[in-house]
């Protein structure tokens, strides 16, 4: 009972860092870095930016709505 607790804690936080918008972000920065290094060419940098703008779009699917201006 106490390891299957500690699992899903542990896959929570693992769900919670890839979709964090701000981890996502850091990867994009860091991907661009690469690209301008030379370490990535542009289909490879292309591919993953992708995948990282597809995650980002999801991390902002997954998050509650921001609360709207009160009147």
């Amino acid at each position: 009972m106490f390891v299957g607790w500690v699992l899903r804690r542990v896959l929570a936080e693992a769900e919670r860092l890839y979709y964090d918008p701000a981890v996502i972000q850091g990867e994009l920065r860091s991907l661009e870095q690469e690209l301008e290094a030379g370490r990535l060419d542009e289909a490879e940098f292309d591919r993953l930016e992708d995948e990282l703008l597809d995650r980002l779009e999801e991390a902002r699917r997954r998050s509650p709505a921001p609360p709207g201006p009160t009147s």
